[in-house]
């Protein structure tokens, strides 16, 4: 539940703030709605009926009720006014608390639209400095989740410059620097040459850093030489959080054991992850060996075998030989088992997820996996947030491909929207045309066209109809199926409902020829398969299936992972960018968000959410 803060309730009462406050947005999180603000609201509400002039009472009355937690429902409230009877101080809170509500229910566009409106513009060279720092922090908010990210930062860069505090600088500053954690490589080499000093300081400082994600202390190493060459930049007087005095900086683990099933069925996957691993243990080493950071900076590996003994017995061991952080187990019944002691001993990054494990939580075990669940979240966000509601969705019946199907009509249902059919397919399938057509009620078109040929005239022409509301397709598998899936759809007169997929369907090696089927699909991509998102590009072997090719982009952000631990668990935590993704820690379960791509004439694109 959501609320707004004390500002907002200065502006209903007529308080202007004074303080050195952005208040942008003016919204926290509370556990519970203000019964007695809805009650007032309310009260504003009946009286704007009676009103001549209700678009003020209207105004206060959203205002309430977003502070008592409905954001929803103050959106509705605001669409009720006609901007047009507000006067200008009205006006002018009328837009900022839609534009604050809007980003709030990811409604980016229209967010980005109120400061185009021409009486905003008009309005906004006569604001006040409180008005500009909020509407900057608004606009940098805006401006960012539309992948307009040059207009965000130079927003933020300025609102920074307009801040006396060092403290709320600082608070900048840190908002600056997360955001450019979250930003692809290419984007962070545009510092070398760009016209904006100031930016161009934040962007050489985030690409140096992100070559370096592997070590804390040779990154502190980096921002003192930056700071040296920049020692007029914001970024250097008052820095970051991350870099300034006082922060506790970790030493990184000087051994690290895996733990890895490397017999039999597990062997392939196993030794793939692990050439991840040690490809970002060499990349370290690399960079240490080319720069005057200590040798001890990267640790001793040491490789358990949990095919040959328990999991529990190799767990033991590696903490007996020294282990300061253990990676593994692989096998999801032996994260279970891990699950089921109430605290380990060391630091402990699993390699598989267990899927019940809400609420459950162990301290110093740390999920990680590349569970199809968070991109199936991922795909729902997204749907929903784009106005979709009715979906069709074809998976794989297989283990994975019925897991996914699973979670995806719960959390579907949970938000609202239907699930019209759920298709899977066998592996055995070679022909989408048969299986498509009743979900498309392409079938039932065609039975009604022979009874008409039937009953009125053997002679006239018909075409097949599909069904009309499906608002999206979404498609688990890997290329070889998504490549017949999509020109099935194309045949069955499907060609233009928006079809997304998992990340499954690509490997991160163009083949133009034959993706050209997938044109129009988008997905989600792990950033290693797009170009320019890594300082390195990752090369697993090009033999090896897409599920294992993501294996070892996996193994390497388990490298990243385990170096950056203590900064994972800080209250100031900054997500990691990682090769499968940009990787966050939330009660106790490593999370990834991922990039977003198209197919176009048999080529990807990446593209913004």
């Amino acid at each position: 539940m959501i609320a707004f803060a004390g500002c907002i309730l200065a502006f209903i009462g007529g308080c202007a703030p004074t303080t050195d406050t952005v208040r942008a947005p003016a919204i926290t999180i509370i556990d519970a709605p203000d019964i007695s603000v809805l009650e007032k609201a309310a009260e504003l509400l009946l009286e704007a009926e009676l009103s001549e002039q209700p678009d003020s009472l209207i105004l206060s009355a959203a205002g309430l009720i977003a502070n008592a937690g409905d954001i929803a429902q103050s959106a509705n409230v605001l669409a009720r006014i006609n901007p047009d009877n507000l006067r200008d101080p009205q006006f002018i809170e009328y837009s900022l608390l839609g534009i604050e509500l809007d980003l709030i229910l990811a409604n980016w566009a229209q967010a980005a639209a109120w400061f185009e409106t021409d009486r905003f513009i008009f309005l906004s060279a006569t604001f006040d400095r409180m008005l500009r720092l909020r509407t900057l922090s608004l606009q940098s908010d805006a401006n960012f989740a539309l992948g307009n990210f040059e207009q965000s930062l130079l927003a933020s860069i300025q609102l920074a410059q307009t801040l006396t505090k060092k403290s709320k600088v600082r608070d900048i500053h840190n908002k600056i620097w997360r955001q450019l954690n979250e930003l692809s490589y290419a984007f962070l080499q545009q510092g070398q040459d760009h016209q904006n000093e100031r930016l161009a300081g934040w962007l050489q400082l985030a690409e140096l850093c992100r070559k370096y994600q592997s070590s804390q202390q040779a990154q502190i190493q980096q921002y003192n030489n930056w700071q040296v060459r920049w020692k007029t930049h914001p970024a250097a007087l008052i820095p970051p959080t991350s870099f300034s005095e006082g922060f506790k900086y970790s030493a990184p683990p000087a051994q690290v054991a895996l733990l890895l099933p490397l017999q039999e069925q597990y062997e392939v996957p196993s030794y793939t992850l692990l050439d991840g691993f040690m490809g970002a243990y060499y990349e370290l080493l690399a960079q240490n060996n080319g720069s005057d950071a200590l040798p001890s900076d990267v640790p001793r590996v040491r490789i358990y075998d949990t095919s040959v003994q328990s999991v529990q017995k190799a767990y033991n061991n590696a903490v007996d030989d020294g282990a300061a952080v253990i990676v593994g187990p692989m096998r999801q019944s032996e994260v279970a088992a891990l699950l089921a002691v109430p605290e380990l001993p060391v630091p402990t990054i699993s390699l598989n997820r267990t899927d019940d494990s809400t609420g459950l939580q162990v301290r110093n075990l740390f999920q990680f996996g590349l569970s199809p669940l968070d991109e199936m979240t991922q795909i729902a966000d997204r749907a929903w947030q784009r106005g979709q509601r009715n979906v069709v969705l074809i998976a794989p019946d297989n283990s994975w491909g019925n897991r996914s199907s699973e979670f995806f009509n719960q959390y579907w249902a949970s938000k609202g929207g239907a699930v019209l059919s759920t298709v899977p397919y066998p592996s055995s399938i070679n022909d989408f045309t048969p299986l498509l057509k009743a979900p498309l009620q392409i079938d039932l078109s065609e039975e009604r066209g022979l009874q008409l040929k039937r009953f009125i005239n053997s002679r006239v022409k018909f075409t097949a109809r599909r069904r009309q509301d499906i608002d999206l397709v979404v498609v688990l598998g890997y290329p070889l199926r998504a490549r017949q899936i999509k020109p099935a759809l194309d045949f069955l007169y499907a060609s233009d409902i928006p079809v997304v997929a998992t990340s499954h369907i690509y490997n991160g090696t163009e083949q133009v020829g034959l993706d050209r089927d997938l044109s129009g699909v988008e997905f989600i991509a792990m950033p290693w398969t797009l170009p320019g998102q890594m300082p390195r590009q990752l090369q697993p072997d090009q033999r090896l299936h897409i599920a294992y090719r993501h294996l070892y982009a996996m193994g390497y952000d388990a490298f990243l992972l385990h170096r950056n631990l203590p900064n994972l668990t800080s209250e100031q935590a900054i997500p990691i960018f990682g090769s499968t993704g940009l990787l966050s820690l939330s009660d106790g379960i490593i999370k990834r968000q991922t990039k977003w791509a198209k197919f176009q004439r048999g080529k990807v694109r990446e593209i913004q959410p």
